[in-house]
């Protein structure tokens, strides 16, 4: 495949609320909820005021699968769903292009802008998540069997795509919950409470101040007292997938002081794909994913968090497992008959490449190739912006290179490469896993070498066809930031050399001659070969 600078099809990412969704038979009644619909967020002035529908093809889509999932029609279904993603995305770009226009030279007007792009950033960054998270929902065999607006009625709502068993509390822990632990198993309550009973009146808000520890002793807890379901925390995906979009047209509890509101106060607005609530907003929920930084990752906001942190794909905080926060409570996972799945799901579970590589041969195009993965159907491209931090998306592709041609003489490129599988995505879509190369023609001596990375040892191997009549060759270093090479490392009477540092940088390049370089200062990177390395 040869990708052109411009390959870019309109992609989008807006995961759709679903108005149609399972039931469990182990759920207990609710009182009754009156629906009187949804009340819109006025509090700015360019949210968009309509929420997505499934289109009638694609409910027939939906339809054809339920009663014979081949996989024809499930590709056929996710073209549809990539279509609807791609509408929803020229939607918001328009609304991007107006809020720029209405706002230009208003006070204000550059923050919601900034929040603005933000978003659509956001939705290109996590396209693939989205659409595998719909994918998954609908090929849900529960689907057309729930309806959201009953959902009401019960303590577990089902989690559409998380496995037939998985089922999510319908509101965070309250107080009046927790409260039934503390009592009979004499667990220390949170440190808010005194003399163990929660403040008068906030028998219905989310339970605070509990650790991850204290929610996973809490479930173990509710599995003893059940003797049949099996209870613990969701992990990130298992949240994402019963949560859905966060809407953008309803009110939650996020961006004031006040502190915490009853689960109940915007169920009436705002309800999440399946119909549970209280999603976004109130308190952080924990999960069992694991940061980098070794945190427990927490979901949906709190009340005292920007809007837009409280979004469903925000993967950014994190808590330590130990510790109970202010503004921290948690939600039940249920598993029916106490059996999992034969594999949670966990939707970023793709490696990302090992090496990726980036060079430029002539003076209008760039090589970027990488290592295949295993699982991987196909690779997303994205250019990169290192001075703006914005990507935008290319094509896909089966292929481990492609070309970028078409380019201008002399400027610089950087690009990610992310994996996707039908269910499986790579969560690398950022500044970090960027390759970049300057469009120019190489050094007339220069060598392209191939290259492989051990992530055992951490080691990068060059190795290259020998030239006819040279027995020693000169390996540089390229530094952008001083714009210079290395001095070289000289290796004769062989056609490989290995760094064995090589894990401790995050991109790194190199640059093969059969002749010294007459300078090394001034160089623009023409010819090197540009290697970013996974995280060590």
């Amino acid at each position: 495949m040869r990708a052109s600078k411009r390959i870019t099809a309109l992609l989008s990412a807006a995961l759709i609320v679903l108005t149609v969704l399972p039931t469990s038979a182990a759920a207990a009644k609710k009182p009754k909820i009156e629906d009187d619909g949804m009340n819109m967020f006025d509090k700015s002035d360019f949210i968009e005021k309509e929420q997505p529908e499934l289109t009638e093809e694609t409910k027939q889509l939906i339809s054809l699968y339920k009663r014979k999932p081949t996989e024809e029609n499930y590709l056929n279904l996710r073209a549809e769903v990539i279509k609807n993603y791609d509408a929803v995305l020229v939607r918001k770009e328009a609304k991007l292009a107006e809020l720029k226009e209405e706002t230009a030279g208003k006070p204000g007007g550059e923050a919601k802008v900034a929040e603005m792009e933000e978003i659509v950033q956001e939705m290109y960054e996590t396209y693939w998540n989205r659409i595998n998270s719909s994918m998954l929902r609908f090929t849900d065999s529960r689907l057309l069997n729930w309806k959201v607006a009953n959902a009401y009625q019960y303590d577990y709502i089902p989690v559409m795509g998380a496995g037939t068993t998985v089922y999510v509390g319908r509101t965070p822990v309250t107080n009046a919950q927790y409260a039934a632990f503390v009592s009979e198993t004499g667990y220390p309550a949170p440190s808010n409470w005194t003399d163990g009973a929660y403040p008068d009146g906030e028998g219905d808000f989310p339970v605070n101040n509990v650790s991850a520890e204290d929610a996973e002793a809490y479930c173990d807890w509710l599995t003893e007292c059940d003797g049949v379901n099996t209870y613990r925390l969701p992990n990130e995906s298992e949240w994402e997938l019963a949560a859905g979009h966060m809407p953008k047209d309803a009110d939650f509890n996020c961006g004031v002081n006040d502190g915490r509101t009853s689960v109940e106060e915007y169920a009436k607005v705002t309800r999440g794909a399946h119909g549970a609530v209280d999603f976004w907003g109130n308190v952080w929920e924990w999960t069992t994913t694991v940061r980098g930084d070794g945190s427990l990752g927490v979901k949906g906001g709190a009340w005292d968090s920007a809007r837009t942190d409280c979004r469903t794909e925000y993967r950014k905080e994190g808590r330590d497992v130990s510790q109970g926060y202010e503004d921290v409570g948690f939600r039940v996972i249920q598993i029916l008959n106490g059996e999992e799945p034969e594999q949670k799901v966990e939707l970023a579970t793709l490696a990302s490449p090992a090496m990726v590589s980036a060079v430029s041969t002539t003076p209008d195009s760039i090589t970027l190739s990488w290592q295949a993965v295993e699982g991987a159907t196909e690779y997303q491209l994205f250019t990169y912006d290192a001075a703006t931090d914005h990507i935008e998306m290319l094509g896909t592709t089966a292929d481990t290179a492609v070309v970028m041609d078409g380019l201008e003489p002399g400027s610089t490129h950087r690009y990610i490469v992310q994996p996707i599988s039908y269910v499986e995505i790579a969560d690398n879509v950022s500044g970090e896993n960027s390759v970049g190369a300057t469009c120019g023609d190489a050094p007339t001596a220069a060598v392209m070498p191939a290259v492989s990375y051990d992530a055992e040892n951490g080691s990068l191997t060059l190795s290259w066809q020998g030239v006819e009549g040279v027995e020693t060759y000169y390996i540089y270093r390229y530094h952008p930031d001083a714009n210079m090479l290395s001095t070289p490392k000289t290796v004769s009477g062989k056609t490989s050399y290995t760094y064995r540092q090589g894990a401790a940088d995050s991109e790194a390049s190199y640059l093969v001659t059969t002749e010294q370089m007459s300078s090394r200062k001034y160089y623009d990177g023409a010819g090197a070969i540009s290697v970013v390395f996974p995280n060590s």
